[in-house]
């Protein structure tokens, strides 16, 4: 399994996420540019413009590609993985040299009276193929996870060059309510509260930058770098459109990518192994037991995937509902920058 299949299956699972926070970011971005705009001209833009040159002269370029390279260098958990499939890897090699030098009788084309040794290699086979399939998914988990934290940095700085621009607009109106009190065409009340708004973005300003930081550092975490270490990030997301999806069939070729109903499959082979090579020195009801642990396994299957697919299908109804919400965000972007111009032009008729 490629690294693109398993994301596809965790970009389903975690759709929701990034739909909401990144697209619902790139929507709320295209409105507070679109109102900063048409309010305070092209001073914010130069505001945030410096902002971004001094933080990103000099800085190292990080890619996509080295991010995940790096990750996986740093992972435990991949590392772990790698280990346990070597591990596996080895025990299956040994089970097959030890079924080739074992004593066998052939009987009607099958081999009978050394059921230890087939045992030990079907049980052995079983465990490489899980390790193999355990070890890829680690790796294309890990993926997935260094992508959606490389990517939570982009939305972290638009968000901190968003509220810059609703600060430079608190401070405008600020200016023009304390010139509004002093010729005395404004309350004391009024003149507060919009000083009480320039408080509220500065401090909005702060949280975004400490939220920024903490992003870069989960980045710097998980590439295995050191804490405060700011790189320039190569690969901008770009929004795509979906392509139209038939969940169901979907939900049917996903099945195949679950970590979680691999180990179901694998519990239902490893109790059918059991049964065929009972040992019948236990008794007889010790072998309907083991029958029954194969029933039991099947069941488990079963009831893991119709939870999955279920799972799978709210997921799914919860990203459409989010692409209404970016629809609406957009449609209410394009609305704000209409009013802007609109208002931009009477005030200049005005000499307002």
């Amino acid at each position: 399994m490629k690294q693109k299949a398993a994301a596809t299956l965790l970009v389903l699972s975690l759709s929701a996420g990034l739909v909401s926070t990144v697209q619902a970011a790139s929507a709320s971005a295209s409105i507070a540019a679109n109102t900063a705009t048409s309010t305070a001209g092209t001073s914010s833009a130069a505001v945030i413009s410096k902002t971004v040159t001094t933080t990103s002269q000099a800085l190292p370029t990080l890619t996509l590609k080295q991010a995940v390279e790096w990750a996986q260098t740093n992972s435990y958990n991949t590392r772990s993985a790698e280990r346990d499939l070597e591990r596996r890897r080895i025990e299956f090699k040994n089970a097959e040299k030890d079924l080739g030098n074992a004593h066998v009788d052939l009987i009607d084309g099958e081999y009978v009276g050394d059921e230890s040794s087939w045992r030990k290699y079907n049980s052995s086979t079983l465990s490489y193929l899980a390790s193999k399939k355990q070890a890829q998914y680690a790796k294309d988990q890990l993926y997935f996870n260094t992508m959606k934290t490389y990517q939570s940095v982009f939305a972290a700085e638009n968000q901190v060059k968003n509220d810059l621009e609703a600060l430079e607009i608190a401070q405008s109106e600020e200016k023009i309510a304390l010139a509004k009190f002093a010729r005395g065409k404004l309350s004391e009340y009024a003149k507060n509260e919009s000083a009480q708004a320039r408080i509220q973005a500065q401090q909005t300003v702060e949280q975004s930058k400490t939220a920024l930081q903490k992003a870069r550092d989960a980045l710097n975490f998980l590439i295995g770098q050191p804490n405060g270490t700011v790189y320039e990030l190569a690969d901008r997301p770009v929004y795509k459109e979906p392509k139209k999806l038939d969940i169901e069939v979907h939900i049917q070729q996903l099945m195949d990518m679950n970590p979680n109903l691999w180990k179901l499959e694998d519990n239902i082979k490893t109790s059918e192994l059991n049964v065929r090579y009972f040992d019948f020195n236990g008794g007889a009801g010790a072998y309907e037991l083991a029958k029954l642990d194969v029933d039991t396994a099947k069941e488990e299957l079963d009831k893991g995937q119709k939870d999955f697919a279920e799972s799978l299908r709210n997921l799914y109804a919860t990203f459409k509902d989010n692409q209404k919400i970016l629809a609406i965000g957009r449609e209410s972007a394009y609305r704000q920058r209409g009013i802007g111009a609109v208002t931009q032009k009477v005030g200049q008729r005005l000499d307002y």
